[in-house]
């Protein structure tokens, strides 16, 4: 087990995967029997599918690169006139517009697998198309298996809690697929020449006319070896101060209110769902009583793999994008593929200096996670450290 490493690409198109908590989207208020059996199923398709996977392998090589593609992404922590952050372009902030990407091919280099990892919400399509999908990332991983000639494309999502991309929530379909594409032809180009197996020039006579001399690159007999180890470490993210159960009873009176009026005007589900959505929160708090005071950190693993000279760090939250750039440019490795959304997903982790900010990640998100506060500024730094850590350990190793 300690060798799994679990990473959600965290595509809005698709049913929420939680039986517990606040529910978030759908055309229901409660989890329907479909979406239920849904969820159920899950664990059995990624244990079949590594399953599969075990059954197939074979002896392999691999090899890393980065590549980067700009104009895509944009960090939405953006500011309004009256002094506000809301969700949208914020271009004097940062992100990540790197594609880390880790080649596998056999010993006769032909293509297994491509890994490439990259930070945003797949979100280029909205809540208004009704259908289930994966966004940008079906196109993606399409584009770098033709374009390998090959092989499974598995697309780890990075540090995207601040990230969309820059035209998102589109009314109809379309839009994703330029979008896939793109990132899949990047992806392909950073590794297309990082060959993973060692080759040898051959001079190969030829007669003709006049002499001409030919090469040939041939596949080394002697493959030098390719390190391969796990590590993972538990990390404890502090959070802030939890509400009174005194002000939670008041919100909770005030939100009734306020659902009470709005099934009685005849409003529609999107109007009553994010009331529903606070409502089910502040009721899940109030049933922890006294104990809910004492709630002040939460417990989550940071998970390393080192393949050869590429490594992949894997964290359990929505990571803001300047948190998984930090760690990949302070990795020790050539290249490192950041995964966010891991082992679990404990909710958003913002930076230090986006808290005096406020607004969706670092003061309303982690509703939706059951939690009862925000995390901690200081968490950024905690989950850094950790992740260095881990890739410290197995660079030694």
């Amino acid at each position: 087990p300690e060798s799994v490493l679990l990473n959600s690409s965290h595509s809005h198109a698709a049913p929420w995967a939680r039986l517990t908590g606040t529910k978030l989207g759908g055309g229901f208020d409660e989890i329907t029997a479909s979406e239920r059996a849904y969820v159920e199923r899950l664990p059995h398709d990624f244990a079949s599918a590594a399953l599969i996977a075990w059954q197939a392998r074979r002896p392999a090589r691999c090899a890393g690169a980065t590549g980067s593609v700009s104009g895509l992404a944009v960090n939405r922590r953006e500011r309004t006139a009256d002094g506000r952050t809301v969700l949208g372009w914020n271009p004097e902030l940062s992100v990540d517009d790197e594609v880390p990407t880790l080649r596998i091919d056999d010993l006769d280099g032909l293509p297994i697998a491509t890994v490439t990892a990259f930070g945003c919400h797949p979100v280029v399509v909205g809540p208004e198309v009704s259908a289930t999908g994966s966004d940008f990332v079906g196109p993606l991983r399409r584009r770098v298996e033709y374009l390998r000639g090959g092989g499974v494309c598995v697309f780890l999502q990075g540090a995207a809690g601040n990230v969309l991309p820059l035209q998102a929530f589109f009314d109809h379909l379309g839009p994703e697929i330029p979008m896939g594409d793109r990132l899949g032809l990047e992806s392909a180009h950073a590794v297309v020449d990082s060959d993973p197996l060692q080759r040898e020039i051959q001079k190969v006579d030829f007669g003709s006319v006049t002499p001409i001399s030919l090469y040939r690159k041939h596949i080394a007999a002697d493959q030098p070896d390719q390190r391969l180890a796990v590590a993972r470490c538990l990390v404890e993210l502090p959070m802030l101060a939890p509400p009174s159960l005194d002000e939670l009873t008041a919100e909770l009176h005030q939100r009734e209110k306020e659902y009470d009026d709005a099934v009685r005007a005849g409003a529609t589900r999107s109007t009553t769902n994010p009331l529903q959505y606070h409502l089910n929160w502040i009721r899940s708090m109030l049933s922890r009583g006294d104990d809910l005071a004492r709630w002040r950190s939460s417990t989550g693993e940071v998970w390393g793999m080192r393949v050869g000279d590429t490594a992949i760090i894997g964290t359990p939250g929505e990571v803001f994008s300047e948190i998984g750039l930090e760690v990949r440019t302070r990795s020790p490795f050539e290249t490192t593929l950041f995964a966010g959304y891991s082992q679990g997903i404990l909710g958003y982790v913002s930076t230090a200096e986006e808290h005096p900010f406020g607004g969706y990640e670092p003061a309303v998100a982690q509703r939706g996670y059951d939690h009862p506060a925000p995390f901690a500024p200081e968490a950024a730094a905690v989950l850094i450290e950790a992740c260095l850590d881990v890739l410290r350990q197995l660079h030694g190793q």
